[in-house]
């Protein structure tokens, strides 16, 4: 009787891993990574304006940043305009965005890392690329 009640101890005992490692719960990044697959699927392309586009967006768990992909057109989409001056002026204007986005928040909250990639529609070519660290954005 004691070597069935072995038996069947230890039949539960692995019936309950399998099951308990099939509901395992999804971590923070790991839905945030679905989260944008699912944005990229439902959302892009989408028109930012006349000569921005959102191609997509992911999440890199490694790193944790979030990677905005986009492509530049027109008098934007030239990589002579983007010098200095114009380079801090894209990066105060999307830091400023950033700190007070409200949608981003879940995001800002665990102190992921934002990348932002400009690509030329003409050549492909990255023209601008931009990181911000939380240390950054909750200034």
């Amino acid at each position: 009787m004691q070597k069935h009640h072995k038996k069947l101890t230890a039949i539960v005992a692995l019936c309950t891993l399998i099951v308990c490692g099939a509901c395992k719960q999804e971590t923070k990044d790991e839905q945030f990574k679905k989260n944008f697959e699912q944005f990229t699927q439902k959302e892009c392309p989408k028109e930012i304006d006349l000569f921005i586009q959102l191609d997509s967006a992911n999440y890199n768990i490694e790193n944790r940043t979030l990677n905005y992909h986009y492509t530049l057109e027109g008098s934007l989409d030239s990589d002579t305009i983007y010098n200095e001056k114009a380079k801090n002026l894209f990066h105060e204007n999307i830091l400023k965005s950033l700190k007070t986005s409200i949608q981003l928040k879940p995001y800002k909250d665990e102190g992921i890392t934002f990348r932002y990639i400009y690509r030329s529609n003409s050549t492909g070519k990255t023209l601008l690329e931009l990181t911000f660290t939380a240390e950054q954005y909750n200034n």
